[in-house]
């Protein structure tokens, strides 16, 4: 447990608000299980919005590293990123009547940080991008199913392909991104190893497509996001895709209400 302190956060603001976020986690998955509703969601989201903020008292790689030994190391455009994306969840749950408004604009926001912070032509999911198609079987299926996942959390976030959005799917979006540079620290530290990691973090990709079919009765998430994901890989502007998708959300339900007044 040492290894875990650090000067950096002295007071152990970082840890102190990952612990209320672990705790939270338990928390809402309880209650959504045993009693179908989550608890006093708008209250206890604050630490997960907190967090991502007081992750920015560490030092960080200024560009993701492409060495091996240093690919465990959190670089800038990944810290922003985690960012962004767990304020996209955590304001659409606040805010349920903006929250394709609040995704939309996280993708912007995702595309600025990555044209001032990324390097060109590697993706902060798919690595580098002239890779893809070239790598082991295991490693391609990989990529894509996180690639997918990624889709899928948009998907969520956005309200697209759900005749009646869930509030604990799109909490249930936050786990895989706010525990992953925990995840990476862990296996630098030499706590945990990397295959562990790998698989604690496809259950935590899992378990959305399982709260998804606890929600809806079906597994439509899948269909739709490899869609997504099949129209991104042969090279359409994501903000097309986006705007394909709540075309397809408007013809299916036969609504296009972007202020999802049914959440629930």
């Amino acid at each position: 447990m040492n290894r875990l302190i650090t000067h950096e956060d002295p007071y152990h603001v970082h840890k102190l608000c990952g612990i209320f976020c672990l705790m939270n986690y338990c928390l809402q998955y309880y209650f959504y299980f045993v009693y179908n509703k989550t608890y006093a969601l708008n209250f206890t989201i604050i630490p997960h919005i907190v967090l991502p903020l007081t992750s920015f008292i560490f030092k960080v790689l200024s560009k993701r590293p492409v060495e091996n030994k240093l690919n465990m190391f959190i670089w800038e455009e990944l810290r922003i990123h985690a960012l962004l994306f767990s304020w996209r969840a955590c304001f659409g749950i606040i805010f349920p009547r903006y929250t394709a408004v609040i995704s939309y604009a996280t993708l912007i926001m995702a595309d600025l940080a990555t044209y001032k912070f990324g390097t060109p032509n590697i993706s902060t999911v798919r690595g580098q991008n002239n890779k893809v198609g070239s790598r082991n079987l295991t490693k391609e299926l990989t990529t894509a199913f996180f690639s997918i996942s990624q889709f899928g959390a948009t998907v969520i976030t956005m309200g697209v392909f759900q005749n009646k959005p869930s509030v604990i799917l799109m909490f249930s979006t936050l786990p895989p991104i706010q525990t992953s540079a925990f995840g990476m620290t862990l296996i630098r530290k030499n706590i945990i190893n990397k295959k562990t990691w790998s698989i604690l973090y496809i259950v935590q990709l899992l378990f959305v497509y399982i709260l998804w079919y606890c929600e809806y009765k079906n597994v439509n998430v899948i269909f739709y996001s490899s869609l997504l994901y099949i129209l991104r890989r042969i090279g359409i502007s994501k903000y097309l895709i986006w705007g394909f998708a709540l075309g397809m959300h408007y013809y299916i339900y036969n609504k296009f209400d972007l202020t999802m007044n049914k959440l629930e």
